[in-house]
């Protein structure tokens, strides 16, 4: 039988598969392979425009009143390109397949998946204002789960094709709290063999654990009791004040609740009778107690097809950061975030980059199944007979819906 020898097809076949089985977290994110730059290929800093799902305002009777109609898109910068670069001899690549592969082009696929999930999780983690449990805490009941689904439910996310990613703290500590409980046979042995939970378990379609999950630093505190600083506010950013002067901060990702101002579901527009969680977009450091432009997301709309909140808050409204309450005398804790979410939360985007010149050999592994594209160059080494191999991938992330996901701490 003919040795299969290391082409550069073969090269970006085996890595495409690796990277598609090894990755997890943007895995399961809306995938898009722009081929617009099929011919011309794209350069790190190009940008997609991904379209949102319009919405409406309801109509009561029988009069024709038509809505305004709102186009909403979001940029998707192709923000990193990233690689992985080596080489064997001649004679290796004709007498060693098998070698070549497990020594380069396994662990080649492997890093790529590896860096691209770590990048896109956390360029995304920090636009979601959903989230349960405590900062610095690991979850070990069901019941903060079920919680995080019921976030998504409140703000009318789909119930079919949610995923969880987990931490893997998270993970084990999950599979351990449900390996008594009553449930198939089947599923108790394979949590109880692999270590990982399940499919189809407490609202969520799969689960993964992933140790490319973002850590999250809080801001710090001093003894403080911050509040809404001005009425009948709206839009993203809100002025506060009751900081301690010169030792409080927020940083992004950080979360807030405003006493009385409720989310409401964006379809009926009725409240879900439970606190609007914010998310700080920016990191931010108080100045004379203050933070004069406090910046948040989702923004606050009182009405129309857009509203988020049941109205603007209060002169004085208190408010709470996430995971804690009262008075806060509070240092940086760092927390493993894990998230619950809709695949249509986010995208992750790849697209082909441009092909060398200079008498360099390339292929692409491109795929619009996976959402992968993967540019393969080869050039021959005369000094040392050795073929000098380079991997790159162009790609970026991010939030299309936030509502669709939930943050759960570790």
């Amino acid at each position: 039988m003919a040795n299969t020898l290391v082409t550069p097809t073969w090269v970006t076949n085996e890595t495409a598969l690796r990277f598609q089985n090894s990755v997890k977290g943007v895995a399961n994110f809306n995938r898009s392979y722009d081929d617009q730059y099929r011919q011309s290929g794209a350069k790190v800093g190009a940008t997609v425009q991904a379209r949102l799902p319009v919405r409406f305002e309801e109509r009561s009777g029988q009069a024709w009143s038509p809505s305004n109609i709102y186009e909403q898109t979001t940029p998707i910068t192709l923000s990193y390109q990233k690689g992985v670069d080596f080489a064997w001899s001649s004679a290796q690549g004709t007498l060693e397949i098998d070698r070549i592969k497990e020594r380069y082009v396994n662990p080649a696929g492997d890093l790529l998946a590896s860096i691209a999930d770590r990048y896109g999780m956390n360029d995304v983690y920090t636009a979601v204002y959903n989230a349960v449990g405590t900062p610095g805490t690991t979850p070990s009941t069901n019941l903060t789960y079920l919680q995080a689904g019921l976030k998504i439910t409140d703000l009318s996310g789909p119930e079919d094709g949610r995923i969880g990613v987990l931490d893997p703290m998270a993970m084990i500590t999950l599979v351990n709290s449900n390996l008594t409980l009553f449930n198939p046979s089947a599923k108790i042995s394979e949590q109880y063999r692999k270590g990982q939970f399940g499919r189809d378990a407490l609202g969520v379609e799969e689960w993964y654990q992933d140790q490319n999950m973002p850590r999250h630093t809080t801001g710090t505190f001093t003894s403080c009791t911050p509040v809404i600083n001005g009425a009948s506010q709206t839009g993203s950013t809100i002025a506060t004040d009751g900081w301690a002067s010169g030792a409080s901060d927020l940083h992004k990702g950080d979360i807030i609740t405003i006493a009385g101002i409720y989310s409401v579901n964006p379809l009926s527009k009725v409240s879900t009778g439970r606190l609007q969680q914010f998310v700080i977009t920016a990191d931010t450091a108080d100045s004379a107690g203050a933070m004069a432009t406090l910046p948040i997301s989702p923004s606050i709309v009182t009405s129309g097809a857009l509203q988020t909140v049941t109205a603007s808050p209060a002169d004085g409204a208190a408010i709470s950061v996430w995971g804690y309450t009262g008075t806060y005398a509070l240092s940086t804790t760092v927390s493993p975030q894990s998230l619950l979410f809709h695949p249509d939360f986010a995208a992750f985007v790849m697209a082909d980059l441009v092909e060398p010149n200079g008498g360099a050999k390339a292929t692409f592994a491109r795929s619009r199944d996976w959402g992968i594209s993967i540019r393969y160059v080869q050039q021959y080494l005369l000094q040392s007979d050795q073929n000098g191999n380079r991997m790159d991938i162009l790609f970026g992330a991010a939030p299309l819906q936030a509502r669709l996901a939930c943050r759960v701490a570790g």
